[in-house]
């Protein structure tokens, strides 16, 4: 039994959303996704993983890096929480992400979109519920006309990312753009 196969079948069919390694795929999941292999990882959401302290997080922090890829699992059966998406870091739950703002994740995880996850970075200095922050990508196929879209949206002078502070721009944090 390969790992996906265990991971799915220890975490339920569909629970494991996010891609594995390539080579780990069998080969008609390598054909059905081929476009992955090509694709623009559009970002969607970044925040700090909640409940860190209570899963296997504060063990993890000093192996973990920013830029190391993150599972989200959907956990429709959730007691607390219907939204519910587990983050698993090499196979071990690191928490989840903040309820209320999960919901659109999760139906875009319900639908089949495909996300990525990283680490944008850790603390492990900070409080607990401050020590691993993360983004989320929506993957969409490259293609002619969502390239030209990009490019065209990365040339406009009031681009929405060129308006935060973070990119030098002056909207003041904490308003909508």
């Amino acid at each position: 039994m390969d790992r996906t196969t265990f991971l799915r079948n220890m975490l339920g069919k569909a629970a494991l959303l996010t891609l594995p390694p390539w080579a780990m795929l069998p080969k008609p999941e390598q054909d059905r996704l081929a476009w992955t292999q090509n694709c623009h990882g559009v970002f969607v959401f970044s925040n700090f993983v909640r409940g860190f302290q209570y899963h296997d997080g504060p063990k993890l922090i000093h192996r973990m890096q920013a830029e190391d890829t993150l599972d989200l699992v959907r956990e429709h059966d959730n007691e607390h929480d219907t939204n519910a998406v587990a983050v698993y870091w090499e196979g071990q739950k690191l928490g989840y992400l903040p309820m209320g703002e999960n919901v659109s994740l999760a139906t875009m995880l319900d639908h089949g979109l495909l996300l990525e996850a990283e680490v944008a970075y850790t603390a492990p200095e900070l409080d607990p519920w401050e020590q691993c922050y993360i983004s989320v990508y929506l993957l969409m196929p490259a293609t002619p006309s969502f390239d030209a879209y990009m490019a065209d949206y990365m040339e406009r002078p009031d681009a929405g990312y060129k308006l935060r502070p973070e990119y030098g721009g002056d909207a003041p944090l904490g308003n909508p753009i």
